[in-house]
């Protein structure tokens, strides 16, 4: 957008206005941004005391140099914030401005608003106190500089870097200790302060810079509410089936895969919003919280300085009122959610189009790198089948460099010709079969999409093993899947549907063959005839400290070692106690068996693994002496 002007006008008189610095209080600080970041709204210092620490937040004071009802301030409540676009960004004040007068640039002298906090040494806010100051920036840091510096003692604010890190550190495990999972990273899956899915962090630096943001925005929350002044809150909710925020963790935990945690968020949260009322903030797990610490490139933040300036700086009244500020907080919600959808449109467009150039061009497939291919394979199903993916997805499955959500997609892709499922469908289950687990991963996501559930069907043999048969899509096996552990026959359970699936031989529930649990044997269980057991005390004079503490793992390590197979444990319930059978096996012959009782099947495995392990000792060392 070319300025008029009025507004160029605008432009060259605030770039000519010397910035004196009156009354205003010096102070420390730095930045801390991007390599490529000019628009610097934000500097930092630290002061430790006796009973924790003084953090200071500078921001630029952006509300003294933009005249009110001014031709500026009307473009900015118009773009509302800054864009960032692939190649280059549209700021939301001129670049004069944002990246030069307003800009908190190395050795330059800049107009701030400080937010000074006091925390004790549990990172609990005892002052928030708001100052008109200014800054000279004694350093302009990238994060890769920054993490430079942290790892370099002789370096000039290695001190100050470091404190910050551990301050930083304690401000996150408080948050999360308290519930909160917005900035966080969660199952190796990274969220913003809303619960969106964002790249993780590279730099130790930028969990300084994001803590020590939310810190400031809280803080200034606090005080706002404290006196019960209407300022932009940014609330966030969740959705009326949402989870409590412990089982949620719990949940993103478990779930790990990016895509899954990604659907399940978009279910379980609503989209954080501005308003004059206090709402609070679920993902932080905060009572209050606002945006104020980039008044450069929000609306918001500006809106914000400008009330907080004035109430608690100048002594004055807000200079807007609610109904004002309602239609503020409703300009800036709608403005950016029509932002939003243009944007996903763009990139779909984009996307579409990419795909069909790729689907045209076959010999281009094989050099898609594992994110672009995973791109291509989805978004081929919005333009064509996936036939012509079929080679590259089956060389792909051979290698094992597809990801569960990749498989997602061939499993459950339309083919135009029936044939190209059944050119993957061996590969296809081949590597399901070595990593079991990624058919239940597999299953999640389609439960998922689908807004379903997966189902089971659950029994159990005669010789106390699992039984399990998958219902999803109203479709189970004829077969169960039988192991003694139940999150193993999960597994397989969920592996034989997707077998069926992929064979079209999947059918009702009502049809289920039961007559298969009966005396199932498998090379990880084995029937047990042996009832009785004598419980002698152990000698464990010979047998290391690390396999008394695990006896379960030890066993397992040694029988690697030994090249032999896992042991094969069966359990029987006897009145108060379960009964484990322990084998290890060679060749197709029993070297080792084993008995225990417990009040637990743990206990029970751990006591029959642990006399494995001695007999095991015994066995070797006699082989050895034979020869």
């Amino acid at each position: 957008m070319t300025p008029s002007p009025i507004l160029r006008s605008e432009i060259d008189q605030l770039i000519r206005e010397p910035l004196t610095m009156g009354d205003r209080k010096p102070v420390l600080g730095f930045t801390i941004d991007s390599e490529t970041s000019k628009d610097l709204d934000d500097a930092i210092w630290i002061e430790p005391n006796q009973t924790g620490v003084v953090i200071s937040v500078h921001i630029a004071d952006v509300t003294e140099l933009v005249p009110i009802k001014s031709q500026l301030e009307q473009r900015a409540f118009s773009q509302v914030e800054t864009r960032y676009l692939a190649s280059h960004n549209k700021p939301m004040f001129p670049r004069e401005l944002s990246e030069d007068k307003l800009s908190l640039l190395e050795d330059q002298p800049r107009w701030t608003l400080t937010i000074r906090i006091t925390l004790d040494e549990s990172a609990n806010i005892k002052q928030t106190q708001l100052l008109s100051t200014h800054l000279t920036s004694i350093k302009r840091f990238s994060y890769a500089t920054a993490d430079h510096t942290l790892h370099d003692p002789s370096q000039p604010l290695f001190q100050v870097l470091r404190y910050c890190e551990l301050w930083a550190q304690k401000l996150a495990w408080k948050r999360q200790k308290a519930g909160a999972f917005g900035q966080s990273t969660i199952g190796g899956v990274t969220l913003d302060e809303e619960g969106k899915l964002i790249e993780s962090p590279r730099y130790h630096s930028q969990q300084i810079i994001q803590e020590f943001m939310v810190l400031a925005n809280t803080a200034v929350a606090s005080l706002a509410e404290e006196h019960q002044l209407p300022i932009l809150y940014r609330n966030h909710t969740a959705s009326a089936i949402a989870p409590e925020s412990k089982i949620l963790i719990e949940t993103l935990t478990t779930l790990g895969l990016p895509e899954l945690v990604r659907q399940k968020l978009q279910s379980w949260l609503n989209p954080a919003a501005y308003s004059p009322a206090v709402i609070g903030h679920f993902a932080l797990c905060l009572p209050a919280y606002t945006h104020f610490t980039s008044p450069i490139r929000r609306v918001a933040d500006y809106v914000n300085h400008r009330i907080l300036k004035a109430v608690f700086i100048e002594e004055k009244q807000s200079p807007y009122s609610v109904e004002e500020l309602e239609a503020i907080a409703k300009h800036i919600n709608e403005k950016k959610q029509e932002v939003k959808e243009k944007r996903n449109e763009h990139f779909r467009e984009q996307r579409l189009v990419k795909t069909v150039n790729v689907l045209n061009k076959k010999e281009t497939i094989p050099s898609l790198s594992e994110k672009e291919f995973s791109q291509i394979l989805k978004d081929s199903l919005k333009v064509s089948k996936l036939d012509k993916l079929v080679p590259e997805a089956k060389q792909r499955l051979e290698n094992r460099t597809l990801k569960p959500s990749d498989l997602y997609y061939l499993v459950f892709g339309d083919y135009q010709n029936p044939d190209n499922r059944t050119l993957i469908k061996d590969e296809l289950l081949n590597y399901l079969e070595a990593q079991p687990a990624l058919a239940t991963q597999i299953l999640q996501i389609a439960s998922s999409i689908g807004q379903t559930t997966v189902d089971y069907i659950e029994k159990t043999t005669p010789s106390g093993q699992f039984g399990f048969w998958t219902v999803f899509e109203g479709q189970t096996t004829t077969k169960p899947s039988i192991a003694g552990n139940k999150q193993t026959a999960k597994h397989q359970s969920n592996r034989y549907w997707l077998q069926g699936k992929l064979e079209n031989t999947l059918h009702d529930p009502t049809q289920i063959d039961e007559t298969a649990l009966e005396d199932y044997w498998t090379e990880e269980t084995i029937i047990m005839t042996s009832s009785v057991v004598i419980e002698e005390e152990l000698d464990l004079s010979t047998v290391p400290q690390e396999a008394i503490n695990s006896p379960i793992a030890h066993l397992h390590t040694t029988l690697q070692r030994l090249n032999l197979k896992k042991p094969a444990y069966v359990y029987q319930r006897m009145a108060n106690q379960w009964h484990c059978c322990c084998q290890v096996q060679w060749l197709d012959e029993i070297l080792i068996e084993t008995e225990a009782l417990g009040q637990t099947k743990k206990e029970g495995k751990a006591q029959a693994s642990l006399k494995a392990i001695i007999e095991l000792e015994n066995y070797v060392i006699e082989d050895l002496e034979d020869v």
